[in-house]
């Protein structure tokens, strides 16, 4: 066991229990990432190929960040051959059943804390600043399922609402970043790493997610949107009267509704102190008619260039 005076990255790297926990955690992802192999009906260099990018791809993208030589998934045979492993279960037999299901799950939670604090340790250790190192420490805990989902052209599940996975490994960056700014002694990187697993755990179970974005859109109903159709129609008739200076076409049936609704489609009190608008309109290539139903219709007639009246209608046979 390293002494106190070890820093969180030579704890994490050096520590057994933290090395195995990692291949476990690289092993479950080849697990998963054979899982979903398999509902895809994807071959056996699929199902390698998957199951290495669940496992490695996170650590491997922080490693050719800090540039520090070969990454570690490829420095030693352990780490690929803890995910072909996981891949070779998941292609000999079927792990879609409840009890897979909820282990691969706890133990992917474990290995997020710990991947999110080796992340993280292994950036300040490389002179990082906070910032990029709590960020790399995110990448290497969930980087791998990201740049698996692309391949198979799913949208990343860390962006779709799903469990706080990103968020747990977040915490557990900022956390160990706390237990190197502090000078705690390394060890408690560990509770850095259980705080993050536990928060992924109860998401899980609780199906915690979090907020979208407000949906903004505007929902009328057919009454409220007839009433503004009609409020519309009416304020651009004014307006082309306006800049025309003809009278402006006003239809009764748009006077009578307006009285009685608002553009909401809801009752209001008529303003008693509000005139009428004229009835008396001109327009020279329409004329208005009513059926025997009482349908009122529009007649293009260029001959007619008679005013229409307000008044009683007239009805005309069909």
């Amino acid at each position: 066991m390293p002494s106190s005076a070890a820093t969180p990255e030579t704890f994490l790297l050096t520590n057994d229990m933290m090395r195995a926990m990692d291949l476990i955690g690289v092993f479950v992802m080849g697990i998963v990432g054979g899982a979903l192999a398999r509902r895809l009906q994807f071959d056996a260099v699929g199902f390698a190929f998957i199951g290495i990018v669940s496992g490695l791809g996170g650590g491997i993208i922080r490693d050719l960040i800090l540039a520090q030589g070969v990454p570690a998934a490829f420095s030693t045979p352990w780490y690929l051959a803890a995910s072909l492993a996981g891949v070779l279960i998941a292609f000999l037999i079927s792990v879609d059943a409840r009890i897979w299901r909820h282990s691969t799950t706890v133990l992917d939670a474990v290995a997020l804390g710990v991947w999110a604090a080796i992340g993280c340790a292994k950036s300040l250790g490389a002179g990082l600043s906070p910032l990029p190192s709590i960020l790399l420490g995110l990448t290497t805990a969930v980087g791998g399922g990201v740049i698996r989902d692309v391949m198979v052209g799913r949208i990343p599940g860390i962006f779709t609402g799903g469990p706080l996975y990103a968020t747990a490994a977040l915490l557990t960056a900022v956390l160990t970043w706390g237990v190197d700014a502090l000078n705690l002694p390394s060890w408690i990187v560990v509770l850095a790493a259980l705080a993050g697993t536990a928060v992924a755990i109860l998401a899980q179970w609780r199906r915690w997610s979090l907020p979208t974005a407000p949906d903004l859109a505007v929902t009328l109903s057919p009454v409220q949107m007839r009433a503004f159709v009609r409020r519309v129609r009416r304020e651009e008739r004014q307006r082309v009267a306006a800049e025309t200076g003809q009278i402006p076409v006003l239809d009764p049936q748009d006077l009578v509704h307006d009285s009685f609704f608002n553009v909401e489609g809801t009752p209001e009190e008529p303003d008693s102190g509000a005139t009428a608008p004229p009835f008396q309109i001109h327009f020279p290539s329409l004329r208005r008619e009513h059926d025997h139903d009482g349908a009122m219709h529009v007649d293009d007639d260029d001959d007619d260039e008679a005013p229409f009246e307000s008044g009683p209608q007239h009805h005309r046979g069909r």
